[in-house]
Order: C-alpha cells, then sequence, then structure tokens
C-alpha cells in the first residue's frame, strides 16, 4: 500500500512539474503568432490574448458576456459549450 501511494505520488509530482502555469500572453516576437492572432489567457477563461503587432505584447480582450474562450476554436462560445482545455505555453512569452 505505501509503495502505491509512493507512485502515485511520483506520477502526480511529475506530471505537475510539466505543467505549464504562465498566464498564456504571447510576445508578440513571431509571424506564428501573428498568424495565429489569439491566445487563451490561462488565468481568466472569460479573456484572451490578441497579438497585432510584431514585437509588441498581446493586449487582453474580454469575451461578450455569458461566453468563454476555447482555443481549440479561437473564438468565445457560451458556458454551456465551453470546456476545459490543457493549458500551453505560447511560441513567445513577453519579457520580464
Amino acid at each position: 500500500m505505501k509503495l502505491q501511494f509512493a507512485l502515485c505520488f511520483v506520477i502526480l509530482a511529475a506530471s505537475m512539474a510539466n505543467a505549464y502555469d504562465g498566464d498564456g500572453q504571447p510576445g508578440c516576437k513571431t509571424q506564428e503568432e501573428l498568424d495565429i492572432g489569439v491566445f487563451r489567457d490561462n488565468w481568466d477563461p472569460s479573456s484572451y490574448w490578441k497579438c497585432e503587432t510584431m514585437d509588441e505584447p498581446a493586449t487582453k480582450v474580454r469575451c461578450p458576456t455569458e461566453s468563454g474562450f476555447m482555443d481549440s476554436l479561437k473564438d468565445c462560445v457560451n458556458w454551456e459549450e465551453w470546456q476545459w482545455e490543457k493549458p500551453v505555453a505560447p511560441p513567445s512569452e513577453v519579457d520580464a
């Protein structure tokens, strides 16, 4: 039993160590980011980041009332349609 608990703990710790925990704001430093245009705000599902100008940090945009941003659709959807998705790091990030 102790071995199973220890193994579960190690697996959980490893998965958490690999999890991206940033807010998702891209630095808009690549053409890819400008082409994609919008990125999930990992800390606020009712908003997203928008890249408009190279080398300028993305701006935060709020979804309409009663909706959340779905990264897989790159669009705001009604909360009834919204589903949690695993956060991913943008291609570049804002310099600290």
